[in-house]
Order: structure tokens, then C-alpha cells, then sequence
């Protein structure tokens, strides 16, 4: 499929919604938690910003096709307010509620340290003692590098272990133990030591499964019963689990994950056998209940789980930022603790302040969510008046609204490849479909900062001043010429929402070259699911249809026609082309296996 260099799939990690906040609008009076709240989400902050411009929480997530996010907010040393949005599943449309379970992904690493202070605090073992003397069930190969391994420099992240991070395992595929993931017998490398001790912070997850297996062998107990006992139960964390898998029916309110695309993944989530660095289910108000236990100790008071000592301990950095499962920075002379998270499908992100009893809590359910969780982050700091933690801001450049209005016009990259520069009411924006709309907002000559992105589309002029191409600083070499008037593209048709001229060019395309990469099937798709997400579903059918047609053997244009009908709220016909598009999965050879495997499951389960 065709794809010039310069197209907005760059920015889709990065895509927003748009808001404005008047510059002469009196500021809310922020009082209450509801009205606190209320601020957060009408005005999420992305990294680059304008005063005077926000995002808006619902509108980001339909964007960045992120189904579902829940945030926990710590206020004055109490949970100030907790809130879900979107849905947990798009298949079964079911809402998030701050009491949806979430994968906490790495987060899980802050909660497991924590038990694990427990019990050494217990004196069940020593913190600097040799891990191998707790770890009876795998040994750690000798090597030539030098220092001991111990269980402190492991949560530090200074043992010198191998291993970043984890897939997990598909529904369905075998599970290993634990003591298997260490010793290279999941999907995953073997936990090696492969640096001296001490030398650096090397993150390393497979030295957190290393410590899990420590753990068990010392308890006796299974990994989930280590941690709820010295911490979730303590601590009151009742919506909390670290059981892997899943018990989904005793746990029926949890997400599914879903890939960058919004699309649930097969079988729901992943299964993580790697506890202790990956594995916690949780909301963010459980976690906010963790953070409110460390800035416990983090004032030199003895918590309900850890001592002042302990809890010391845990806040004391190694190489500027590295404590016991909890990374510190420093921001406007305020400290702080924090941990992100990234599972298959799953993201989220927290950060707790030392004093003042400041912290955020965000979780998602979809591989895109991390530019939510760090925009929600920032929006708190700002409306609860937290210094240093954002940027100071971009000035805007004011240009009159006839200013603007020369830019706007159609900016040829590629045939029917199209940048569409428009100009509604004092504001530039900008589309390339399959993707929305983006604002611009002018931070300089002829240049215009895409909001919410830290990206620039710079215009070129002729000898008159006038808009002649653009550029964007991703490719800046790469420009879009300026279209004539009466110049043509049927894609300028889709966005206008009436698909039939389009679709007959298109059809007669296909006809003169069936290799024609402006009717590549995958194109096409990609466009009709544009077209939906920009609020024009009966074009999107139009050309669903067409494509059906086009490509009859092609079972992502049957799951294509399926999901466009269910957007109408079409159920029979909707039912019928999914239908078509199982009988087609087992021929259709422009599929690989992992992409027929997860169409199958998708379309069984839009089906059920």
C-alpha cells in the first residue's frame, strides 16, 4: 500500500482532541473535587503547549482510539476525587468505573517491592544478603562479572541482571511457571547476569521474576498470597489482585486490552506467570491507597505496612533516580515518586509527591493511552498548582482570521494523497485521511505548532506572500505542493462525506490497473475506517461496499463492511458480512497467521 513519508500516521502515537479556553474568561473557582475534576478533564496538557489551549478528556480517547481510562487524584494527603471513562471492552460496550480493574503492567514492580520490604522487615531475610540464599528452586549461573547479587540491588535495579521486560502469553498458549521464565523456558531469554554489580541502572524485569521465585521459596506461598497479605489487605486495596490468570468471574469487572488501534486483543489481555514485575490487576484508587502509605513514611512516620526505616529505604535513589521499585525526580524543588506501566494492550502511569500529599493516578486499556496518562498527569499539575512538573508554555503568534484563511487550500503529497489546510472560525486545522482533524495553532513566520504533538507544519511562500507548499518537521525535506482550484482527488469527496464520485473513480481505477496503489485493498480499508472515526459513516459504507466488491475474496473487507454496518447500528446486515468474512479467513492468502488468528477472534467475538 502506498504511504508517502510524509503522512500523518507519523503523529498517530501523538494524536489529540481540540478545546479552547478563553484568555479573558475569568479562571473556575476550583473548590470542590467536582469542580477540580471537571477542570482535568476539560483541559488536558499535552508536553508542547499554548496558553489558552486545551484537550478534552472523551474527545482524546475516540482520537487515539483508546477505549477505556480511569483516574485516581490525591489532594491534601486524601483521595480528592476517581473517575472512569469510555468503555472496558468495545465488543461488549461495557462502561469503565473507577472500580474496573486494570493490568498495572510495571507498576506492579512499586506494590511487590513493597511486600518484599515487608518481609525483610519481618526479618524473614536480609535485603544485602547473597539472592541465592533465599532462592532454592533455580541457581543463577556464575559468570565472570563481578559483585553479589542481593535482593536490594535488585529492586534497584543495579544487579546487573538481563532482561528488560515481558510479552506475556496469549489465552490458550501454555503457561510457564515462574522458575520456567527465569531459567529461558517461556518466550522470553533466561535471567543471566550480564554486568558487574553496581555499575549502573540496568532495568531489569527478569531480575524481578528472579526475586518473585526468591520469594516463593522462601513462604512457601504462591506469589498472589505473598503480596496480598503483606499489602493489599493491610492497606484496604480490596479491588486488587496479583492472580495470573485472571478470574474473570470473580472478577467480572476488569478490561480487556487493545492495540494501538482501539481493536480488543485476542483472547481479551495476556497472562503474565511474571508477578511480581507485570502481573498486579488494580484500579487507580488502590493504587493512590499504596502512594498514600509512601508518602507515610516518606514524612519518617510509620505506615500500616512499612516502618519510617523501611519506607526510608525505599526512597533512597541509586544513580540519581532508582529507589526500591519506585523512581525519584525532582521538580520545582518538590520531590517525588513515580512508575509507568506498559503491558500488551495496557498503560498507565502515577506520580505521588513526598510532601504536601499531592499524587495522580492514570490507567488505560489500550497501547496508545500512554500520551493520555502523561497528558492527564500534567493537567493535574496544573490545576492543583504543582510547580516545575510542566514546561512553560509556547506564545502564540496572532494573525487575523483573513490571515489565516490564506493558508487554508488542498496540498498535494502523492496522487490522491491529500493534506487539507481549513480555516473554521479564526482557527486552522488540518487532515489527511484515515486520519482526523488536528489543530494548528501559530507559534511563528509561517509556521504552526500541531497541537498536542511536538511536531511543526511549516508553510512556503511564493514571491507574493502567499501559501505555496507546506512542509512538515518530521520530513521537513518533503513538501505538498499547493492544488489548483480545479484540480481533483476523489479522497477531497470522501471528507466532504459523499463517497459517490469517489467510489466511481476508484471502481474504474481498479479497472483499468488492479495494481493500482491508489486502490490498494489495504488503502481503501484504511480510508472507510477514517471516514467513521471523522463522523461520516454512510460514506464509509459506500466505500466499505465498494471495496467488498473490488476485493470479494478479501476477508478485511468483509470485517471492514461488518464494522461500518454495526457503527449504523445495522445489525443484520452487519451480522452477514462478518459471516462472509469467517468463510473467507481460511483461503484469504494475503493474511499471515498471527493476523488470521486475531481476525478470526475478533469477528467470533463481535458475532457472540
Amino acid at each position: 500500500m502506498l504511504r508517502c513519508q510524509l503522512h500523518l500516521a507519523i503523529l498517530v502515537p501523538l494524536l489529540l482532541s481540540w478545546g479552547t479556553q478563553g484568555l479573558d474568561v475569568p479562571a473556575p473557582r476550583l473548590d470542590t473535587p467536582e469542580a477540580r475534576q471537571a477542570a482535568v478533564e476539560a483541559s488536558l496538557l499535552p508536553r508542547t503547549w499554548v496558553e489558552g489551549h486545551a484537550l478534552e478528556m472523551t474527545e482524546r480517547m475516540r482520537v487515539l482510539g483508546v477505549p477505556g481510562v480511569s483516574v485516581a487524584v490525591i489532594h491534601e494527603g486524601k483521595i480528592d476525587w476517581a473517575a472512569g471513562y469510555g468503555v472496558r471492552d468495545v465488543i461488549s460496550g461495557a462502561p469503565v468505573t473507577s472500580e474496573t480493574l486494570f493490568q498495572a503492567a510495571s507498576i506492579s514492580k512499586s506494590i511487590s517491592a513493597m511486600a518484599t520490604l515487608r518481609l525483610a522487615q519481618e526479618g524473614r531475610f536480609d535485603l544485602d544478603a547473597p539472592i541465592q540464599s533465599i532462592l532454592t528452586s533455580y541457581e543463577l549461573p556464575e559468570t565472570e562479572f563481578k559483585g553479589e547479587v542481593t535482593p536490594r540491588r535488585i529492586l534497584n535495579h543495579t544487579a546487573g541482571l538481563s532482561v528488560d521486560g515481558f510479552n506475556g502469553y496469549r489465552t490458550g498458549e501454555r503457561i510457564p511457571t515462574a522458575a520456567e521464565v527465569v531459567a529461558g523456558l517461556g518466550n522470553s531469554d533466561p535471567v543471566l547476569r550480564i554486568e558487574n554489580v553496581g555499575e549502573r541502572m540496568r532495568y531489569s524485569g527478569g531480575g524481578s521474576t528472579l526475586l518473585q521465585v526468591a520469594l516463593m521459596d522462601l513462604t512457601g506461598q504462591d506469589f498472589a498470597s505473598i503480596v496480598s497479605d503483606a499489602v493489599l489487605e493491610p492497606l484496604g486495596m480490596t479491588r486488587s489482585t496479583y492472580a495470573q490468570p485472571l478470574p474473570a468471574q470473580a472478577w467480572p469487572d476488569h478490561s480487556a486490552g487493545h492495540d494501538s488501534g482501539g481493536r480488543r486483543l485476542s483472547g481479551e489481555v495476556h497472562i503474565y506467570p511474571e508477578q511480581f514485575p507485570a502481573g498486579l490487576w488494580t484500579t487507580p484508587t488502590d493504587i493512590a491507597r499504596f502512594a498514600l502509605e509512601v508518602q507515610q513514611v516518606a514524612a519518617k512516620n510509620d505506615g500500616q505496612v512499612l516502618s519510617a526505616e523501611s519506607g526510608q529505604a525505599m526512597l533512597t535513589p541509586v544513580f540519581g533516580r532508582a529507589g526500591l521499585g519506585l523512581f525519584i525526580s525532582e521538580d520545582g524543588g518538590e520531590r517525588w515518586f513515580q512508575h509507568s506501566g506498559s503491558n500488551m494492550g495496557f498503560k498507565c502511569d502515577f506520580r505521588a509527591s513526598f510532601s504536601g500529599g499531592q499524587g495522580v493516578v492514570v490507567m488505560t486499556n489500550g497501547d496508545a493511552g500512554i500520551e493520555i496518562c502523561r497528558d492527564v498527569i500534567r493537567a493535574v499539575a496544573k490545576v492543583y498548582g504543582w510547580t516545575g512538573v510542566i514546561g512553560e508554555p509556547l506564545e502564540e503568534v496572532q494573525h487575523t482570521p483573513a490571515q489565516l484563511e490564506r493558508y487554508a487550500g488542498r496540498y498535494e503529497l502523492e496522487p490522491d494523497e491529500v493534506v487539507f489546510i481549513t480555516s473554521e472560525e479564526g482557527q486552522l486545522m488540518v487532515q489527511q485521511l484515515p486520519y482526523p482533524r488536528l489543530p494548528l495553532v501559530p507559534v511563528g513566520d509561517h509556521q504552526f505548532l500541531i497541537y498536542g504533538t511536538d511536531f511543526y507544519v511549516d508553510f512556503q511562500c511564493d514571491r507574493a506572500d502567499d501559501p505555496a507548499s507546506l512542509s512538515m518537521s518530521m520530513q521537513p525535506d518533503q513538501h505538498a505542493s499547493r492544488m489548483a482550484s480545479d484540480a481533483y482527488w476523489p479522497v477531497q469527496d470522501l471528507l466532504r462525506g459523499d463517497a459517490r464520485d469517489a467510489v466511481a473513480y476508484y471502481q474504474d481505477a481498479h479497472e483499468a490497473t488492479a495494481d493500482n496503489p491508489v486502490v490498494d485493498c489495504d488503502r481503501l480499508i484504511g480510508l472507510a475506517t477514517g471516514l467513521v472515526t471523522s463522523g461520516r459513516p454512510e460514506a464509509a459504507l459506500l466505500l466499505a461496499q465498494t471495496v467488498t466488491e473490488l476485493y470479494e475474496s478479501d476477508a478485511g473487507a468483509w470485517e471492514l463492511l461488518g464494522r461500518v454496518y454495526a457503527s449504523l447500528g445495522q445489525r443484520e446486515p452487519s451480522v452477514a458480512a462478518y459471516r462472509s468474512c469467517l468463510e473467507r479467513i481460511p483461503e484469504d492468502a494475503s493474511i499471515d497467521a498471527s493476523r488470521r488468528e486475531w481476525l478470526k477472534t475478533e469477528v467470533e467475538a463481535r458475532l457472540r
